[in-house]
């Protein structure tokens, strides 16, 4: 205790200014400050895509088994022509029913154009892939035909996402189908208002 208290009564031998120490100290405050926030908002930055990502691995995994169970339906049925599988009034109710939780998970994904393409894609399946216009209008022939490539369409888009990749361009027949259904739900919303 007498050495902190002879070593507070030395005179200063320093020719700095004594505002200078509490300036020094004030500005190491504010960098470290400034530094532990920079860090912290860093880690939290990281946190949150890191989160994104999991959500959105999670959320391609269900819309990949649903695809893959859609897709063997269309393998293994006449979709559309057959009678609906029992339990269900349509096809679409039964398409609706596999693809529903996949419907969902599409939401999950930050990218608008991503979310754009898989909800095109799942309506062709659920919708648009048996409907007797849309294949008559297209020239694409069967329900396999437009089911085939809207699976391929998001399944591709799915894996550019999980590649951390720009969307792929559609396929020529993804396009004409995509468009066609487009068309038929805008005339069935005008007829519904009646114009």
């Amino acid at each position: 205790m007498n050495v902190i208290t002879a070593v507070a009564q030395q005179t200063s031998t320093s020719t700095s200014p004594v505002w200078l120490a509490p300036l020094l100290g004030g500005v190491g405050a504010l960098l470290g400050g400034s530094l532990t926030s920079t860090v912290a908002w860093r880690v939290l930055s990281d946190t949150k895509k890191a989160r994104k990502r999991a959500e959105e691995k999670e959320a391609t995994e269900t819309i990949t088994g649903a695809l893959l169970d859609v897709r063997q339906i269309y393998r293994n049925a006449d979709v559309g022509s057959a009678p609906a599988p029992d339990d269900f009034d349509t096809w679409s109710d039964y398409l609706l029913s596999k693809l529903g939780k996949a419907e969902v998970a599409v939401m999950t994904f930050s990218s608008k154009a991503l979310r754009e393409r898989l909800t095109s894609s799942l309506d062709l399946l659920i919708w648009g892939a048996h409907d007797s216009q849309l294949l008559y209008e297209t020239r694409l022939g069967g329900s396999r035909t437009v089911a085939y490539a809207a699976h391929e369409d998001a399944m591709t888009c799915l894996g550019a996402n999980r590649r951390e990749e720009p969307l792929p361009e559609a396929k020529e027949r993804w396009k004409r189908a995509d468009s066609q259904m487009r068309w038929q739900d805008e005339q069935v919303r005008r007829a519904e208002e009646g114009q």
